[in-house]
């Protein structure tokens, strides 16, 4: 009696684990950053550690850092065929599935991250963005921008605006603009692509934040950047197949969510943190940094304005409330920017 009492024990303390066991959720997410990434640490990693923490534990990730199962490009596909559950998606590889989401990397439109990343993650959440995420079939976890772009060049600083026509420019989606008003030549490509261009001679340069440049290894290439350009920016987002997403608890979508609200404060935070940081790293070794002089920014200013008019009468053409976008957009930057 005393044997069959315990195997009873035993089997129902069994079933408990399983039952408990069972709940959990196992979600697959990829992306295209090196794991010593801060955008994979500070973002990526962040956010599937706290959304893990706000689970309880009932829902785990299983990590393909580094393009392990498509490049930046190729990700949001692979979220929408469920091959991957979730996944990064940089909004200016996707500009042809997501065109609107390309005004929050408009020149001149944020120029700190953490008011930037508030907006964008609005707008995304619950405003004129959404719509773009639910026509893919996936839902937004989190959206931030990136600080202000940078003018990196493989060679000294420029010291007028004449210097920059030509210029082979990496860049993608709404930076490409910013290229073009300047009279350079855009050429879009992924950002671990950027070493070997710059190395090999193809590139003359690229527009970057100044936190993105040593993750690639670029100040082994470069010999400048500038500091007060205001070039634009990129947008990044995580994003999950709607079906998979529906089918989790509501207590386990609850944690997502409010891992990604966390996860857009903290990112924003971090990156405007490390940008005077990530400048005298580079004047240590040797790198021009530098400011563009009052003669150049006044050349720079209606090439950058030029942008943003330039990018909602493509948007119009195309029959997409551009216009509203922005708008909404500004008014987002300014609430975000005044509390």
């Amino acid at each position: 009696m005393k044997i069959t009492t315990s195997f009873k024990a035993a089997a129902a303390a069994l079933l408990i684990a399983a039952s408990g066991q069972a709940k959990a959720e196992t979600v697959s997410f990829a992306d295209s950053f090196p794991l010593e990434h801060y955008l994979s640490k500070e973002g990526m990693v962040f956010w599937m550690n706290r959304a893990e923490e706000l689970s309880g534990g009932e829902i785990d990730f299983r990590h393909f850092p580094a393009g392990q199962l498509a490049k930046a490009k190729g990700i949001l596909q692979k979220v929408r065929d469920n091959a991957v559950q979730a996944g990064y998606v940089g909004i200016g590889y996707v500009s042809d599935r997501m065109p609107l989401n390309g005004a929050s990397m408009i020149a001149g439109m944020t120029g700190e991250s953490l008011p930037g990343s508030k907006a964008y993650w609005k707008l995304v959440k619950e405003g004129a963005l959404r719509h773009e995420f639910d026509e893919n079939g996936v839902v937004p976890l989190f959206a931030a921008v990136l600080p202000a772009y940078q003018l990196v060049l493989a060679g000294e600083p420029i010291s007028s605006t004449d210097e920059l026509k030509g210029k082979k420019i990496r860049s993608s989606g709404t930076l490409n603009l910013a290229v073009e008003a300047f009279e350079g030549t855009p050429v879009s490509l992924p950002a671990p692509d950027i070493y070997l261009g710059i190395q090999r001679g193809t590139l003359d340069g690229s527009l970057l934040p100044p936190g993105s440049v040593k993750p690639y290894n670029l100040q082994e290439v470069i010999g400048s950047t500038s500091t007060n350009g205001s070039f634009g920016t990129f947008a990044i987002t995580a994003v999950m197949n709607a079906d998979a997403f529906n089918a989790l608890s509501p207590e386990q979508q609850a944690a997502l969510v409010q891992a990604g609200d966390e996860t857009v404060e903290h990112l924003g935070t971090y990156q405007d943190g490390k940008v005077a940081e990530a400048l005298q790293e580079f004047r240590d070794l040797g790198i021009a940094v530098y400011e563009f002089d009052d003669a150049t920014l006044a050349s720079l200013e209606p090439m950058m304005a030029s942008v943003k008019a330039a990018w909602v009468a493509r948007m119009e053409e195309r029959g997409l409330n551009a216009a509203e976008v922005v708008s909404e957009f500004e008014a987002a930057v300014a609430a975000a920017e005044s509390n």
